[in-house]
């Protein structure tokens, strides 16, 4: 299988004897200051958030839950960010879980996204992070710009590039592009990612339980649909995407080499030989990194080492082929990996501080935000508490007028009481006419009047 792959790939050039060797030291890109630890941490001396307990906060606005169907979007912003301790996290799934149930969901502020994602990511709750992070109909949390980098940074840092790559395909999947050390963070992520693509693994197919048969009656019938986009479960697939849409964007050697692996990846066979052809009739300078295509043979092989699940097409063929052409043209032979770091030291230098400045900015109008929506939700509360006390109102007075005039209104409501009466009168002739109600009514009555024996 691997001889097939190398016949096709390496026709028409010297075969590589050996890949870079992988630098094993951490890489930190982003300051201590762009997480703006301090600032988040002041949050906790809000009078608004020191009023309330966490524990005794998740009891209230569970059993509203159960009374009502309903958390206030301010009153699970407030749990999210007065949490402050590492034992929580049940709680604050639960919630989030039946918040995202309630009607209130739309209403969510901006500050419990970074409040969920940035617990769960300072206590190491990494697995239930993933989770929510990509179970987005359970748990509706997206990530801003900020927050996205932190994460990828944190995990490139710890050397964690499975996950890293698990975020950078979030950007992807909601076509954010506009933020340019997210881009860089996302490009380096997915290839770092691909030198040990075995941490991240496709998700098992559920196993139908077959020994019982369970039918039941719908409407209709809905066919299948893939739309190729959120329904993506395969890691090369989505890291794939994520490459390509990233590197659209960029112009540049680095962008085409990001769209010619991650097309490969993504198995767009026809868009990458149109890209190809494209470029060698457009491009005049360097193509791609020279390096890119022996990443590409070792993707190749990883990709098809079960030959079953992903078979060879007279596609891939082709264009591996077509590759050769390219491979004729000008190459830039940099380091692709020093150029990917470059890249984000890059993005980081114009960036860093504009990002530190609107979060710094964005806690305070957050703070701000959570008040007027709290003041807003009070106000509410009490003119629903008004209005209730006012139709209460009204009903006694009613009836005191009911009792005050009776006398007067005499004749009145015994003319009413008759027509009761007449309407009772006629719905019993009606009954007794249908077939065996006599029979119906008068076992009715004896069950009525049946007293159980006493034990």
């Amino acid at each position: 299988m691997e001889h097939k792959i190398l016949k096709i790939f390496n026709s028409g050039k010297i075969v590589y004897n050996g890949f870079q060797k992988i630098v094993t030291q951490k890489r930190f890109f982003l300051s201590e200051a762009y997480q703006c630890e301090e600032a988040w941490k002041n949050r906790l001396q809000s009078p608004l958030l020191q009023k309330f307990k966490p524990n005794e906060l998740f009891v209230i606005l569970d059993n509203k839950f159960h009374i009502d169907k309903k958390i206030n979007a301010v009153d699970m912003d407030i749990f999210a960010n007065s949490l402050d301790k590492e034992n929580q996290v049940e709680e604050l799934l639960n919630l989030l879980q039946k918040f995202r149930r309630s009607a209130e969901t739309s209403n969510i502020l901006d500050s419990t996204h970074h409040a969920v994602i940035r617990y769960l990511l300072d206590n190491n709750y990494t697995e239930e992070l993933m989770d929510v992070l990509h179970n987005r109909l359970n748990y509706g949390i997206f990530p801003d710009y900020v927050t996205y980098n932190i994460l990828m940074d944190t995990y490139i840092k710890n050397q964690d590039y499975a996950n890293a790559a698990k975020v950078a395909i979030l950007p992807m999947l909601q076509e954010e592009s506009e933020h340019l050390i997210t881009n860089a963070l996302s490009i380096y992520a997915c290839h770092k990612y691909l030198e040990n693509p075995n941490k991240w693994q496709k998700p098992p197919e559920p196993v139908e339980d077959t020994k019982e048969e369970i039918k039941i009656r719908v409407p209709y019938l809905r066919n299948p649909f893939f739309d190729d986009h959120f329904d993506l479960t395969d890691p090369y697939d989505l890291v794939g995407k994520t490459l390509a849409f990233q590197g659209q964007f960029m112009n540049n050697e680095l962008g085409r080499t990001c769209q010619l692996r991650g097309l490969i990846l993504y198995k767009k066979y026809q868009d990458a030989l149109k890209l190809i052809k494209q470029w060698i009739n457009e491009i005049k300078g360097n193509i791609v990194y020279k390096e890119v295509f022996d990443l590409i043979e070792k993707d190749n092989k990883n990709i098809f080492q079960k030959q079953d699940e992903f078979p060879i097409t007279d596609e891939f063929k082709i264009l591996m082929s077509e590759l050769n052409l390219i491979k004729e043209k000008n190459l830039c032979t940099d380091n692709l990996i020093n150029v990917l770091e470059n890249n984000i030291k890059s993005a980081i230098e114009k960036q860093h501080d504009i990002d530190i400045n609107e979060q710094m900015q964005k806690y305070v109008e957050w703070e701000k935000q959570r008040q007027l929506a709290l003041d807003k939700q009070i106000e509410e509360i009490n003119r629903t508490a008004k209005k209730e006390e006012i139709e209460k109102l009204k009903e006694e007075m009613k009836k005191q007028e009911r009792f005050l005039t009776f006398f007067e209104n005499e004749e009145d409501i015994e003319l009413k009481i008759e027509k009761i009466e007449e309407r009772e009168k006629k719905n019993m002739e009606r009954v007794l006419k249908m077939p065996y109600a006599k029979k119906k009514l008068k076992k009715l009555e004896e069950e009525k009047e049946y007293t159980p024996p006493m034990i």
